[in-house]
Formats: structure tokens, sequence, C-alpha cells
């Protein structure tokens, strides 16, 4: 259950304030849930859903914290045959997917994913793992290759910006993509098709604007991510077909040039991915399941305080981003604070964030 609010004191809007929340909530999961056993029916199946909502400046990502809420959803629903995982992420931890996809199986016989809409990124490297990617007519899937950021990555060009107490606000630093390392080294290499010199002059042209160390950070990544894929699909794909995990690994991760890029469900199968069409039923089930996360969690939608402030100087408030939930029950990751007007500015003070259960 929810923690209990704190006592209130006089004039404390909190607690009503978070029993609205609560009651929205449980409202717009009872009707998640009737669109959960409509899928379940339909495909012989227990549903567990995992969403992410990237809704700034707040928002959740995939994250290893996830792992023990689910080990607590599949220990209620038990050993199934069918397991079909509902996913809508941007993505996030790209260490998550091996994780999970090994942990759902301990659970279940067979593992599919549903794609609604968006499964990108580690995202997409979950759905690797799954026997069957069932994607609706929105559903999207994307390349692997994350974008890298550390200590050693170039810092942005401006001017140092002071912090409080007179220091100065370290400057941020420009995350890499790995798809633009391999790209420049390919363009050199067999578009320009510089020789021995050539080659030479380039790595040095990018190390004097790139670390060494930054280099070799997104060497291990892109190492990392093929690595991690090749073992998702491995858990579906029998040795026969290592040709084709090459393939559809190079693919994920070289081959399509952006990591914005999007794979519908008429690339998917092109692609050599275990791709299924949903019944007519189901995937109306999936696509009005991913409009009531979207209305709960606000995908996307930047949280404007000012405009959730209205004419008050001070307003207590509650944020849902992230959920794991079946028919046996859930958990919501959430956040919530006071937000306080100053002039045509807007503050928010966190006061408590993490899962609750539903």
């Amino acid at each position: 259950m929810p923690p209990t609010p704190p006592a209130p004191a006089p004039g404390d809007m909190r607690p009503g304030v978070t029993a609205m929340h609560l009651q929205k909530r449980a409202a717009s999961r009872q009707r998640r849930l009737q669109f959960i056993g409509t899928i379940e029916r339909a495909r012989q199946s227990k549903v567990l859903t995992y969403v992410t909502a990237s809704r700034p400046p707040f928002g959740a990502q995939i994250g290893m914290d996830a792992i023990r809420i689910f080990r607590d959803q599949l220990g209620t629903l038990g050993k199934v045959k069918q397991l079909d995982l509902l996913l809508i992420t941007r993505g996030g931890d790209t260490l998550v997917p091996l994780r999970l996809m090994s942990l759902l199986r301990e659970f279940a016989s067979r593992v599919s994913v549903l794609v609604p809409y968006m499964a990108h990124s580690s995202g997409t490297l979950i759905a690797l793992g799954a026997d069957e990617i069932v994607m609706g007519a929105m559903g999207e899937l994307g390349p692997v290759d994350p974008s890298v950021a550390n200590q050693f990555n170039p810092i942005l060009e401006a001017d140092d910006q002071p912090g409080p107490a007179n220091s100065v606000k370290p400057r941020p630093r420009i995350p890499i993509s790995v798809e633009d390392v391999i790209s420049y080294i390919t363009f050199a290499k067999e578009d320009a098709g510089l020789d021995t010199e050539g080659m030479a002059q380039a790595h040095t042209a990018l190390t004097a604007n790139v670390h060494p160390l930054a280099i070799g950070n997104i060497l291990r990544t892109h190492k990392l991510i093929r690595h991690l894929a090749k073992k998702l699909l491995a858990m579906h794909m029998g040795d026969g077909e290592q040709e084709k995990i090459g393939s559809i690994v190079k693919s994920l991760t070289e081959n399509l040039y952006a990591h914005n890029y999007v794979i519908t469900r008429t690339e998917a199968p092109q692609l050599g991915l275990k791709f299924a069409s949903p019944t007519a039923d189901v995937e109306d089930a999936m696509w009005q399941l991913y409009l009531e996360y979207e209305a709960a969690l606000g995908f996307d939608v930047p949280v404007n305080m000012l405009q959730e402030l209205g004419s008050l100087h001070q307003k207590y408030m509650c944020f849902d981003f992230a959920v794991i939930e079946s028919q046996v029950g859930g958990s919501v990751n959430c956040l919530t604070g006071m937000a306080s007007k100053s002039g045509t500015d807007a503050a928010f003070n966190v006061e408590t964030q993490g899962w609750q259960s539903l």
C-alpha cells in the first residue's frame, strides 16, 4: 500500500491532494484491467505490463530497480505457460534487458513482447529476447546502440555559470552517439577511401576533439550491446541460426544509421525478427491500454509548473512516471513534492520518490 501521508498541519493540502491522486490512479487501473483481461482471454496468456514515461523535467527510464518489482509480480502469478509482456518505453539501462528476460523465463515457458507503440533502444533489446514480438499498427522498435556519456566526453562550449554559494556549475558534457563514431570511421575508410596514412590522420582528428578514453568507452559499449543482443536472441534461436542472429545484430547496431530510426511492423520481419500481428480484438485492447497509460503518465509532455499552479502560489503535486502491473497487482513509480511560484518562475521541492504498490 502507498505510504501513509504525514499528519496534516493546519492548512496542509497534502492529505487531500494525495487522496484525490490515489482515487484517479485506482480508477485508471480498473479501466486498464479490463483491457489486460481481454488480451489474456484472447491469447490464453498472463499479461505483465512495463511502462516508463519520459516526461521532462522528471520521468522514468528502464532501470535495474524494476527487476525487484518484477520478481514480486512473477511470484504472485506463479509458473505460467505463456507470458505476455506489454512494453511501452523510450529506453534506459542497457543491462536490464538480459536480466529481465532471464527472470521472466524462470517463470514462463514462453515469453512474448507486446508493442502497442514505442519500445525503443533498451526496450527493443528486451523484445529481442522474446519468442515473438507482437506489434500493433503504431508499434515501433529501433536501433539499440545508445549515446554514451562519461567524464571524458567533450564539454559544451559555453561560459561557466555561477552555482549556489558562488560555486561554478559544471558545464554539461556532450553525449556521444555510438552510431556517429562508427559512421565516421566507416566514412573515412570506405567512402573516402583513405589509405593507412589517411586513416591515421582521421583518427588523430577524432582524438583531438574526443578524449581517447571516451572513444574507448564507446567501443566497449558497442561490443557490449552486440554481446547482449546476441545472448537475448540466442534465448529462442538455435545454433543453426547464428548467421541470422549476426544479421539482426548488425542491422540494429550499425545499418540503421540513426538512433531515432523507427522500425515499424512492416520492416520488423524484413530484419529477421520474430514478428507477429495481433488479432483485431488484441490490437484494440493493446491500443486502449496505451491510451490509458498515456492519460495517466503524460508521455513526453513536459510538466509546466506555472500552468499546474495556476493562480495558486503553492501547490502539493503527485506525478506517476512508471508502472509494472498485472491482474494480481502492480507498482507505480511516483514523485511527490511542493511547487511554489515566485514571480514568473516556479520551483519544485521533491519530498518523496520511488515505487509504491497499486
